[in-house]
């Protein structure tokens, strides 16, 4: 019976270790897709696409402030090609994950991750153009 729990130890112990591994990684791409999310929602509700971009900036950072595994913070991009009523914006975070400390499980050092969101821009809504009697014309 001692023997089979000196040899079983060190392989439970392994994977309690990649079951930590695989929560790190979950958690990860849980929490940039919600900056995704929290980015995208806020650029859709920008009265101009250069707004946007600002708004989406700061949503997305706001949302992994905090997170000391993302390193040099995340990389957001705010495409708004289809801007305009009735059009959509797409964002994507982009953050590398540090998981040195998970190395001895053969894992690389670090990973990068993505999250991409798209909302819809508002039909009816007044956006990105002079004056809202030019719209009537």
């Amino acid at each position: 019976m001692s023997l089979e729990l000196v040899l079983m130890t060190p392989v439970f112990v392994m994977f309690i270790m990649l079951l930590a591994a695989v929560g790190r990684y979950v958690d990860a791409q849980s929490q940039i897709d919600g900056a995704a999310r929290d980015a995208v929602r806020a650029a859709s509700i920008a009265r101009s696409a250069g707004d946007a971009v600002r708004y989406a900036d700061r949503a997305g950072a706001a949302s992994l402030n905090g997170h000391h595994w993302c390193r040099g913070g995340p990389s957001i991009v705010t495409d708004t090609g289809n801007w305009g009523p009735g059009g959509r914006v797409t964002v994507t975070v982009t953050c590398t994950v540090g998981l040195g400390d998970l190395a001895f499980l053969g894992l690389p050092g670090s990973r990068t991750f993505t999250g991409s969101a798209v909302a819809p821009i508002d039909t009816y809504s007044y956006r990105g153009t002079d004056s809202p009697a030019e719209d009537d014309q």
